[in-house]
């Protein structure tokens, strides 16, 4: 069997329960993948400072993949260096900022930018997301921002499960080269270049340690997840994903709730007796 030599893993919904909390037990095995000398890196929709205050609570020393891949960042002496990004076309994010604002007057628009996460207003939506990320967003004209020449990683949208539905099926309408959407909850829609991935992410690590993919072991619960899932030398999906994810997953680890990461990783590598 391939020697398994670095973990990346979803955050929301598998590396934490649905409180928002890592548990003891998830604590206990990323110390013991530490101690056999195996790697732990957190990918995630999530913008760095709302990755880096978890990293920090396990202790973690590898690159933090940001915004679904989009922006991958390296902390080093308290800063977060950058080691890889990928924007939206300045004229896509513009085009699909006008045409929400347009049509999906209900729905909350969100530009992360490096660092940044910028909106329109403070709202019921906003709030949820800044208690959960422990991040505080930056209130500006987003079609001021837009036009002028900043990166965007991801644009976030989020509202109610019905409105999002019609909202990805407006954006895939569109048919706009360049942009992929993703949704990560019934209430939230990503949106980022086209060619932003967790997969890609998970192959520009392993580059840059000199591994293969069959040395690799990513666990997640959801859409975005499947392609490193599937392509990891060992895919786990969490009890509580999807059903289409659970179907390209080696392994179907217990819920969140159930300690599903501990239980998902130590079935797999067996470094807990």
């Amino acid at each position: 069997m391939t020697e398994t030599r670095l973990v990346v893993s979803d955050i929301d919904g598998t590396l934490l329960n649905s409180s928002h909390e890592i548990t003891d037990k998830t604590k206990k095995i990323v110390k013991k993948l530490d101690e056999k000398g195996i790697e732990v890196a957190l990918a995630s929709a999530r913008a760095p400072k709302a990755m880096d205050y978890l990293a920090h609570q396990l202790a973690l020393q590898t690159p933090l993949v940001c915004f679904n891949g989009a922006l991958i960042v390296q902390k080093e002496q308290d800063q977060l260096n950058t080691l890889y990004s990928l924007a939206l076309e300045q004229r896509d994010a513009l085009l699909l900022y006008q045409t929400i604002r347009a049509k999906f007057p209900d729905v909350c628009f969100n530009v992360y930018s490096n660092h940044h996460w910028f909106v329109e207003q403070e709202d019921f939506w906003t709030k949820q997301e800044a208690a959960i990320s422990q991040v505080t967003p930056e209130v500006i004209s987003l079609e001021k921002y837009l036009k002028e020449n900043y990166p965007v990683h991801k644009a976030l949208c989020m509202g109610a499960p019905s409105e999002i539905d019609r909202l990805q099926l407006e954006i895939e309408s569109m048919n706009i080269t360049g942009v992929a959407v993703n949704k990560s909850k019934d209430t939230y829609l990503e949106i980022v270049q086209q060619q932003v991935s967790k997969l890609t992410a998970l192959r520009f690590l392993t580059k840059q340690r000199a591994l293969s993919l069959s040395n690799t072991l990513a666990i997640g619960d959801n859409y975005n997840d499947m392609p490193m899932i599937q392509h990891a030398g060992i895919g786990i999906a969490m009890g509580n994903s999807p059903q289409e994810v659970k179907q390209v997953a080696d392994l179907v680890a217990p819920a969140n709730d159930q300690n599903g990461f501990y239980h998902g990783i130590n079935e797999s590598l067996r470094i807990i007796s």
